[in-house]
């Protein structure tokens, strides 16, 4: 049996309020992941917190991603400090968590993280790509959500390390809520002797 990753997805107050579950999981069933948790919750506030935590590393990647589309579009960030701007995004995006129901579901698969990350596209849903659901489902844009003073509406929240899933995961699922059953890619995808007649 080959060994599988497990991440962590969460489906944002706009996915869930434009009717976008059904869609979203479809997509991951259909690329052979494998659900092995899922629920709907109205998020608390500690647990928004916990799941968003705010190291140096996050604060610079954030800062950076969205400086850069600042500049390749000739335009000046409004920010000048990581620390400033990753509290900000923070702040923003657990007030948009708690504001009202998301989906949290656990997938597992061959390298699952990378693949769920490349099925959801880029975080900015104007800058992702056709075909991934950020990409095909919507437009937003971090020049329109930090004009309006609001996280960005990307749809989806998908973990970027298996690390970070595992940290995500325990946040929001307790063992008990993680199932262990056969699927059929159990087989047809990950066991070596099944197409062996």
């Amino acid at each position: 049996m080959a060994n599988l990753e497990q991440t962590l997805v969460l489906i944002k107050p706009d996915g869930v309020q434009r009717g976008f579950i059904g869609e979203i999981l479809g997509r991951f069933e259909r690329a052979g992941l494998k659900v092995t948790a899922l629920k709907m919750v109205h998020a608390a506030h500690e647990d928004v917190d916990k799941h968003y935590a705010l190291t140096e590393e996050w604060m610079k990647g954030v800062f950076e991603k969205a400086k850069t589309k600042y500049e390749t579009k000739g335009e000046t960030f409004p920010y000048t400090d990581h620390i400033a701007y990753g509290t900000d995004i923070k702040n923003g995006l657990v007030a948009f968590l708690k504001s009202a129901p998301i989906v949290a579901m656990v997938l597992e698969g061959e390298q699952a993280v990378s693949l769920v990350r490349k099925l959801v596209g880029a975080t900015e849903p104007a800058s992702a790509a056709p075909g991934t659901i950020r990409g095909d489902l919507s437009h937003d844009t971090y020049a329109l959500s930090n004009s309006q003073n609001r996280p960005l509406r990307n749809l989806i929240h998908a973990s970027g390390t298996v690390d970070e899933a595992k940290n995500e995961i325990a946040v929001w699922f307790t063992d008990v809520e993680l199932y262990k059953y056969e699927h059929v890619n159990d087989r047809v995808q990950y066991d070596p002797s099944w197409f062996l007649g």
